[in-house]
């Protein structure tokens, strides 16, 4: 399996994210914010099939929800987080994959992290034409890294920056 492909958009994705939110929240507990981000949260863009979670909690309360999250079996990679989010990776069992890949994004809502991730998923859902130019970024990145992680980033780094300017040009 490649880690970096380039799959169609699924009608799945929506009730996988819900299901593992619920989860999430039995664990959690209500008060705190999950949203469905990243490709997946984007109806018709497709990519790697990844369910992103971003999660907002008290930042007071960032390490204990990392330990509520490792008790249901995501595993904590401090190297691919910061010090505003926090990264969590689990393998679940999948009705069209066998096994489908989710992250969470652990972080508050005063961050920069939080407001870049609903931000960006936002404007792709409301401007098509801004997901149709990505997915064909998402597919080239795919082809041309080779498996390469910090390759296949690069190639995506431009249209980021491009979508993020625009984000606070509305804010």
């Amino acid at each position: 399996m490649n880690k970096y492909s380039f799959n169609p958009y699924s009608k799945i994705f929506p009730q996988l994210f819900v299901r593992e939110k619920e989860r999430i929240k039995d664990a959690l507990g209500a008060a705190n914010t999950i949203e469905h981000v990243g490709s997946t949260a984007v109806p018709s863009l497709g990519g790697k099939g990844i369910i992103d979670i971003a999660i907002a909690v008290n930042k007071a309360d960032l390490d204990l929800v990392t330990q509520q999250l490792t008790r249901l079996g995501y595993e904590f990679r401090p190297t691919f987080s910061t010090k505003d989010r926090y990264y969590f990776i689990i393998y679940l069992p999948d009705p069209e994959e066998g096994t489908r890949r989710y992250h969470v994004h652990l972080t508050y809502p005063e961050s920069n992290e939080w407001k870049k991730l609903i931000g960006f998923r936002d404007y792709l859902r409301t401007h098509p034409e801004m997901a149709h130019e990505y997915a064909e970024i998402k597919k080239k990145a795919a082809s041309e890294a080779n498996q390469d992680g910090k390759k296949y980033r690069a190639l995506k780094e431009y249209f980021f920056e491009k979508v993020s300017a625009r984000i606070i040009l509305i804010q």
